[in-house]
């Protein structure tokens, strides 16, 4: 069983004309809680409270605000139904705007390509905590590494605890997992999967410094999306194939190791 994981990204936006969403998030009644939780401290501390847990400036602290406030938690799939909360979903796939999402391009694939992507693909979440691309989900703010603490955990990863990881990689179930995801949201799955789980990490390197990948956010985003979007165009099923990755990158043998895979811009090669 191959299973990506991915992080979500910061700009949201409510895509109700793209597609159907097909049912909810497995963890709908913690993402209830985590939004109480917001609340919470905006009562208690007022708005100054969650601009420092968003570190966000005092322009988008109004817009994050407001989509705290708008946001209505979907406990069942009826929910889906109530025509304020389906005027605010869409598929997590097209809500989710950033530049790894605009580099996978979901939006032009074709049903086999969508398919591959529900199967295989799970987007992290600080606030869902993982979703499959067409879970419906609504805008939030609420990043992993944010020190969130909730009843008795001190922060995002110890209230996800192992949660995450049970969904994507049951015990027993011999999957591999393709980490895509950024160190913040890995850390979420990662140290908290089963003996039999293997992990395959894909860094993508702008140059070599030192016989080091120079890894750079913004591209490295790029390289993720464009990475899952020929994974699914290829139904990629078997890790082993993750070498013959072309777009834009070869893979670099002299720069891996087992578990970890490096593939360096063509343009630097």
């Amino acid at each position: 069983m191959l299973q990506v994981i991915i992080s979500p990204a910061k700009q949201m936006r409510a895509a109700q004309d793209a597609f159907e969403v097909l049912g909810i998030p497995p963890f709908v009644r913690e993402t209830a809680r985590l939004h109480r939780a917001l609340l919470d401290i905006e009562r208690n501390e007022g708005s100054g409270g969650l601009q420092t847990l968003w570190n966000v400036s005092d322009r988008l602290l109004t817009t994050c605000l407001d989509t705290l406030h708008e946001f209505m938690p979907v406990l069942n799939d009826a929910d889906l139904a109530d025509p304020d909360i389906a005027r605010r979903i869409s598929p997590a796939v097209m809500s989710y705007h950033g530049i790894q999402y605009q580099s996978m391009a979901p939006e032009v694939m074709d049903s086999a390509q969508l398919a591959w992507l529900q199967d295989h693909l799970w987007i992290l979440s600080g606030l869902y905590g993982c979703v499959r691309p067409f879970h419906a989900v609504e805008p939030y703010r609420l990043e992993m590494g944010a020190k969130l603490a909730v009843d008795d955990a001190r922060d995002l990863y110890a209230f996800w605890g192992d949660k995450l990881a049970r969904v994507i990689a049951p015990a027993g179930s011999n999957a591999t997992i393709v980490n895509l995801a950024s160190a913040e949201y890995a850390k979420a799955v990662l140290p908290r999967l089963t003996t039999d789980v293997t992990v395959v990490t894909c860094l993508f390197g702008e140059g070599v410094r030192n016989g080091k990948p120079i890894q750079r956010s913004t591209a490295s985003k790029k390289a993720r999306g464009s990475m899952v979007r020929w994974m699914a165009e290829n139904k990629v099923e078997d890790a082993g194939r993750l070498t013959e990755f072309n777009i834009g990158y070869r893979h670099a043998p002299e720069l891996s190791c087992p578990g970890t895979l490096v593939f360096i811009n063509e343009q630097m090669l």
